[in-house]
């Protein structure tokens, strides 16, 4: 069952995992963002949360360019992990009837892997 308030990591296990800890967006104080280089130069992930409406996006930008961008509500918590030479982030949602983890592989190169992503091939 979802609970009331998201759980995020501690600002040193962002730096431990991310290199950076999240600020507030300027257009938004309730929301905290984190930019994360990944893969090649001038691409990077942005993680950005709200921790009051229990929402999460990420988008990722590769020269310039945003290529990929999901909303997510509903979210019980944000880890951070770093093993087998892999960093990245797990973000947990609760929707009523359905449970899922949206992982986003940050090192060594970017992967998303989202159950609630239909492709149909």
């Amino acid at each position: 069952m979802a609970s009331d308030a998201m759980e995020i990591p501690t600002d040193s296990d962002f730096i431990e995992v991310l290199g950076s800890v999240p600020e507030p967006a300027e257009q938004d104080p309730d929301v905290w963002r984190v930019e994360i280089p990944v893969g090649h130069a001038g691409e990077f992930v942005t993680l950005s949360f709200d921790v009051g409406a229990r929402s999460v996006r990420l988008t990722r930008e590769s020269a310039g360019r945003r290529d990929i961008e999901f909303y997510r509500e509903q979210v019980n918590r944000i880890l951070l992990y770093s093993r087998d030479g892999e960093r990245g982030v797990v973000v947990e949602v609760d929707v009523p009837g359905f449970k899922c983890e949206l992982r986003i592989v940050v090192f060594p190169g970017f992967t998303l892997v989202d159950p609630m992503l239909y492709l149909g091939l």
